[in-house]
């Protein structure tokens, strides 16, 4: 592993977070218009990580909203991050396959529902033990892991990757280089 593929990796994972965020906000609204709930009730429950229970009812709409998008997405980008950790330790192999990382990313996806649902939520958030667990499992490993492991894959296939006695032999080469 390369320093130059953690670091690509930290980078990627807050960008893929974000968009992996994205997937899992949109589903979540969608979610809760199905459930028969008001679609803005997961931005609430995005903002109650913040405010507590009052970001469900008490809090401003618009209050809930903003605070709801930005605990959300800071939530999602730092999951992406710890994800490309991750990413970066795994094999070039699995790094660039598709199916691989689809595979992983929804087991990434489940671990964080199970995190948040049987260890975080119980202790810190104790008002959102109503959610309904199936969904929200399919939710975190369908519209987050998995968005996150195929953006993971795409990525990983566009970098052309030097073996490494074809960087030593080259690295003399681009030194001596005129510029």
């Amino acid at each position: 592993m390369r320093m130059a593929d953690v670091s690509r990796s930290i980078k990627e994972g807050v960008g893929f977070g974000l968009i992996a965020g994205a997937i899992f906000a949109i589903a979540q609204l969608t979610a809760n218009a199905i459930g028969g709930d008001p679609a803005i009730l997961a931005l609430r429950k995005f903002a109650s990580v913040l405010l507590g229970p009052a970001a469900l009812e008490t809090t401003p709409a618009a209050t809930a909203v903003v605070l709801g998008l930005i605990a959300h997405f800071y939530v999602s980008a730092m999951l992406g991050l710890v994800y490309g950790v991750y990413n970066s330790a795994l094999t070039m192999r699995t790094r660039r396959s598709l199916g691989r990382q689809a595979v992983v990313g929804s087991l990434y996806g489940a671990m964080v529902w199970l995190v948040n649902f049987y260890v975080l939520v119980p202790i810190q958030f104790p008002w959102l033990l109503a959610m309904p667990k199936l969904s929200q499992l399919i939710i975190h490993a369908a519209c987050y892991g998995l968005p996150l492991g195929l953006l993971y894959a795409t990525a990983e296939r566009r970098v052309v990757d030097v073996p490494r006695h074809e960087r030593q032999r080259l690295v003399p080469r681009l030194r001596s280089a005129p510029r």
